[in-house]
């Protein structure tokens, strides 16, 4: 199986950003002139600090923009960028990447907030995105988390969607896309999913997804943008259904 790496350093040289990984870090220069930096915030959640740390990025006539990944982008000038940067990683903010890894992670408010969930989102995605933040990949992989099927993140939409269940237990999805000419939904993998087993699923998942997209290379074209449905159109849902069932068939030991 292969063995996912990660990389989360880059570096902004004052004009562009560079990852020896080759993963797409979410700071560019507009058609305008000014640099958008898009800031990592799984389930859209941020503490008062930061949001003034954003503000005070920005200044009092700037703009921050939330994304439907609920990330927030930052439009600021060009030599601001650097100073910018210090300011989000003294708060514990971190910049979002575009492509090659995980993407932010969407998720609804979940249990606690909203009447109809019936499991935990926010807490979820916060340990899938320590889990997988910088995690190389053969192109972007969108993740969401709904509480309940009023399904506010359309997790059919997602490459990997998961929706709470009853007793703490995740209903699972992969394949879905949920932007382009031709959005599709995903197929339903497994329900019953324990919430202390998601992780290893998810990153079995991965990994599945890292090793066909190496085996098919040539056949779906060297240096192509592989998203998931890409490389589940020459497996089938097959081999993913094995590797889940692997990992639930070791059930972990509390």
């Amino acid at each position: 199986m292969t063995e996912l790496q990660r990389d989360d350093n880059f570096q902004w040289t004052g004009d562009t950003v560079e990852c020896e990984s080759g993963i797409h870090w979410g700071i560019a220069e507009q058609a305008n002139g000014v640099v958008a930096i898009l800031v990592n915030s799984p389930g859209g959640v941020l503490t008062g600090k930061q949001v003034r740390v954003l503000a005070e990025i920005v200044g009092e006539d700037g703009v921050i923009k939330n994304t439907r990944r609920m990330a927030s982008l930052l439009l600021i000038p060009k030599e601001k960028v650097g100073s910018a940067l210090e300011q989000l990683q003294a708060v514990g903010l971190r910049v979002a990447n575009l492509h090659k890894s995980v993407r932010n992670i969407a998720a609804c408010p979940g249990k606690g907030f909203s009447a109809n969930s019936r499991g935990d989102t926010l807490g979820l995605a916060k340990v899938l995105d320590e889990t997988f933040y910088g995690t190389i990949l053969p192109w972007d992989f969108k993740i969401g988390i709904s509480g309940c099927p009023r399904n506010c993140t359309g997790v059919q939409c997602q490459d990997l969607g998961l929706m709470a269940e009853p007793r703490g237990k995740y209903s699972l999805w992969i394949g879905g896309s949920e932007a382009g000419m031709n959005p599709a939904h995903g197929t339903l993998m497994r329900k019953g999913i324990p919430l202390e087993q998601v992780i290893p699923v998810v990153k079995r998942i991965l990994e599945t997804y890292t090793a066909a997209a190496e085996e098919f290379g040539s056949e779906l074209g060297e240096g192509s943008l592989v998203k998931l449905y890409h490389v589940l159109e020459k497996t089938g849902f097959e081999r993913f259904g094995q590797a889940i069932e692997e990992v639930l068939s070791n059930p972990i030991v509390k």
